[in-house]
């Protein structure tokens, strides 16, 4: 089992010296799970979600400015239900019970990053596996990560996510404190997964794919950012559509469409203003927990539509059920086999469907919310009690709770026996959340307390704490605020958060994201003045060391590389990070101390021995001093940790040029900018190339789109004095 890749980053031009630049009813039981004989029908098994996706935003849906002809498609060639419920508003607890058939007071999984699916936790990739099934799953996104458990069963569990060392023009850019988790788009998930896809076409497969885009901050490539300029959501989720087209056209091509079992479903919905939440994993309204959910079964029912309310936990023993497998005891989930074959539903319409989200007192210190939905009412238990009629009022705006107090008291006795019958007794699915894991949690705004270990949660109904629904206004407050920034909107950030401090003027997760506004608006002066009130705090939060390493990234931006130096130093010896020994590398080569630079570079690497930004820049040092062959084995190693990203490839084709072997040197170099579209020094370097080729009309076609990628730029006049030279 691949345990899971590294996140790691990490660029040469020939315009500079060449080593100069530092740089996712129970079934019938037909075969036991482990049995020998392969399970019948023989069918593959592709279950794709979608980050973040409202039901409502898809064309299938009803929602008629949506762009989702693929997911439109499947519906009309197999059973799509209408009111699909997502167990909780968040990506990891509700992917464990995805892919479990359980609740998350089953599994154990509550929030993101504090928790980590156990490895007693049964999940559908170890179940197929055990049959025969050859697995692989590629993700978009931090919180799943193999560290948190979904990779068990999964030969190949891609989460290989990139974050940039480097800015458009291909320069070395000191990496600013993310605001955002590590992630990577649908096409680079695709290209994760096609090749073993190809490898393995020929067998029994499971496949899971997991789209990210959909999640804030809202930034869709082109053309859906230009056709979307005002829908940027929309757009997201119209480029997944078109990247899950992309997968089911290579089943086509491959020959396996018509033998595979697809499953299209969303892990939780996202606010958009409604309820004051614009995000998720506050409030356990529809908003964010009513999900598409299309399941096409080759030759099966075509164009049916259930309206039954189901739980995305069904999607286990129903996956079982089509494929003749019987589902573990203990499932919350129930086969939805019998409707999917145009039978009448195989359950009752007053099944009890548990939603919940504990994020807003593990994360906020707020209370926490429960949810049942059974007989067309939803009763949310928390410190204020709702209760709705979601057959009349679909969007929760007509709270019955105070008109209809025996029907609330009921609803919650059910909700109390629900948790008694399905707990799982002293579960501790908690894990210790390290800085890194802290600092991508806090990046969204999933994080604003103390991070420590969550332990065993008390499963009962409480009414402690404050309403989450008080805070959602809030919330939104610093969501727009973390969203300008990301945007570059530093100024106007600034409003938002001076508009948060003024509710609390010593909050210190505002106090540190006004912090990052006056850095992104370059008030480095203004930065440190707030960072010494963030040290001034005695809350615990935030830790010395990431004070430290900010106040550094400031110093650094000021010109002071020694006394960014020094700070970085002293955080490294509180908390050791790849990421720090790297910077304090990058400071020891500013100060020209490259001895001491190479001695970081390599700590990075012990600490992370497939951190890409220190094999890159140890390859480049090595190929300084002559040795190739070690330089190359650098390169080679940072390429595998790390095939997309850009740089990577373009100090790899650096090298390959200084050993002549041109043809494999342009292709590298046509990589890192089909990574990277306005990598300027990349296709400058492959305009050279291929004039020394001899390929001329190429050369003379890359040297034009550089020019209208950059008209008259550097890069542009030398790639066509080459081209006139050679002409």
């Amino acid at each position: 089992m691949n345990a899971g890749q590294r996140r790691g980053r990490g660029a040469l031009w020939r315009a500079v010296p060449l080593w100069a630049v530092p740089l996712w009813g129970l079934s019938i039981a037909v075969l036991a799970v482990g049995a020998c004989a392969p399970p019948k029908p023989h069918w593959n098994v592709l279950v794709v979600t979608f980050d973040t996706t409202r039901a409502d935003h898809i064309g299938a849906y009803g929602y008629q400015a949506a762009r989702t002809p693929v997911v439109d498609r499947l519906a009309e060639e197999g059973v799509l239900f209408e009111q699909a419920i997502a167990p909780v508003p968040i990506t990891l607890p509700s992917h464990s019970s995805l892919m479990t058939g359980k609740a998350p007071l089953a599994h154990g999984v509550r929030d993101n990053g504090l928790f980590a699916l156990g490895e007693e936790q049964t999940t559908l990739a170890e179940i197929l596996r055990d049959v025969g099934y050859r697995t692989a799953a590629a993700i978009g996104s931090f919180p799943l990560t193999a560290e948190f458990g979904l990779d068990q069963g999964f030969e190949l569990f891609d989460d290989h996510l990139t974050s940039p060392y480097e800015d458009y023009y291909g320069q070395r850019v000191l990496p600013r404190e993310r605001l955002f988790f590590e992630e990577r788009r649908a096409a680079r998930v695709n290209e994760a997964i096609l090749p073993w896809l190809e490898e393995h076409a020929d067998e029994r497969f499971f496949i899971w794919l997991h789209y990210f885009d959909p999640h804030h901050p809202h930034e869709p490539p082109a053309p859906y950012d230009q056709l979307f300029a005002h829908r940027l959501y929309d757009g997201e989720i119209a480029y997944s559509d078109e990247s899950l087209g992309s997968v089911l056209e290579h089943l086509e091509r491959l020959g396996v469409a018509d033998n595979t079992l697809v499953v299209f479903t969303s892990d939780h919905g996202e606010g958009r203003g409604e309820h004051d939440e614009s995000t998720h994993s506050m409030l356990a309204y529809q908003s964010t927990l009513h999900v598409p959910l299309v399941i096409k079964v080759p030759d099966g029912q075509q164009g049916i539509r259930v309206s039954e309310r189901v739980s995305t936990m069904d999607v286990v023993p129903t996956v079982l059920d089509l494929l003749g497998l019987e589902a573990p005891a203990g499932l919350q989930g129930l086969s939805l086999r019998s409707v999917i074959e145009g039978g009448e539903a195989s359950w009752r319409s007053t099944r009890p469907i548990y939603a919940e989200t504990l994020s807003p007192r593990l994360s906020r210190g707020w209370g926490e919310l429960r949810a049942l939905v059974a007989d067309g009412k939803k009763y949310i238990h928390g410190p204020r009690p709702e209760l709705f009629d979601l057959d009349l009022d679909p969007r929760e705006l007509d709270d019955l709770f105070a008109e209809q107090p025996e029907l609330a008291e009921r609803m919650r006795g059910r909700l109390a026996s629900y948790l008694v019958e399905h707990a799982a007794s002293g579960l501790d699915a908690s894990v210790p959340l390290d800085d890194e894991a802290r600092r991508k949690l806090e990046a969204l705004g999933y994080l604003q307390g103390s991070g420590e270990r969550a332990g065993a949660i008390d499963e009962r109904l409480r009414q402690d704490g404050d309403p989450p629904q008080d805070h959602a206004a809030t919330t939104t407050v610093f969501s727009q605020a973390r969203n300008l920034l990301f945007e570059g909107r530093a100024l106007e950030a600034q409003g938002f958060i001076q508009e948060l401090l003024r509710t609390d003027p010593e909050n210190p997760f505002y106090l540190e994201l006004l912090a990052q506004s006056k850095i992104r608006a370059g008030d480095s002066d203004g930065a440190l003045e707030i960072l010494r009130q963030l040290a001034a705090l005695d809350g615990g939060y935030p830790p010395r060391e990431k004070l430290l390493r900010l106040e550094a990234s400031v110093l650094f931006m000021q010109g002071e590389p020694k006394r960014a130096y020094v700070k970085t130093d002293e955080a490294e010896r509180l908390a050791p990070t790849a990421d720090g020994q790297y910077r304090l590398a990058l400071y020891a080569q500013q100060a020209g101390q490259e001895r001491d630079a190479t001695y970081y570079f390599e700590a990075a690497l012990l600490l992370d021995p497939d951190f890409s930004p220190a094999l890159v820049d140890l390859g480049i040092r090595r190929a300084i001093e002559g040795d190739l062959a070690q330089a190359e084995a650098l390169l080679e190693r940072a390429l595998a940790a790390d095939p997309f990203f850009a740089r990577t490839h373009y100090n790899y084709a650096a090298l390959l040029v200084q050993t002549d072997r041109l043809a494999r040197a342009a292709a590298h170099f046509e990589r890192a900018f089909q990574l990277r579209p306005d990598y300027l020094q990349a296709r400058a370097a492959r305009v050279e190339v291929l004039i020394d080729l001899g390929q001329l009309d190429e050369a003379r076609a890359e040297a034009a789109t550089l020019e209208r990628r950059s008209p008259g730029s550097a890069e542009s006049r030398n790639a066509q004095q080459l081209i006139a030279a050679a002409s």
